[in-house]
């Protein structure tokens, strides 16, 4: 399964937020992908979420560059091909 580890904004100043680091004395969670896609266009948006799972900031529209870490799923550790 793959995450969104670090999310940057390319503007002026570049902005960063990544999973595990403090925002204001909120630690970064979990940043997700909640834009949509339309017929005639895409609204482009991520969210950045607290322990609490409340929102700190979200990104609408902005050129982004996302960061992608793979994580391991609860249940047992799939066997390598040999």
């Amino acid at each position: 399964m793959q995450i969104i580890h670090r999310l940057t904004v390319v503007s002026n100043p570049t902005r960063v937020f990544e999973v595990g680091t403090e925002i204001d004395g909120r630690e970064v969670i979990e940043i997700k992908q909640v834009g949509e896609e339309y017929e005639d266009h895409i609204h482009s948006e991520y969210y950045v979420l607290d322990e609490n799972s409340h929102l700190i900031t979200s990104v609408e529209n902005a050129p982004v560059i996302v960061d992608w870490k793979t994580i391991v799923e609860d249940g047992p550790a799939p066997e390598n091909e040999k």
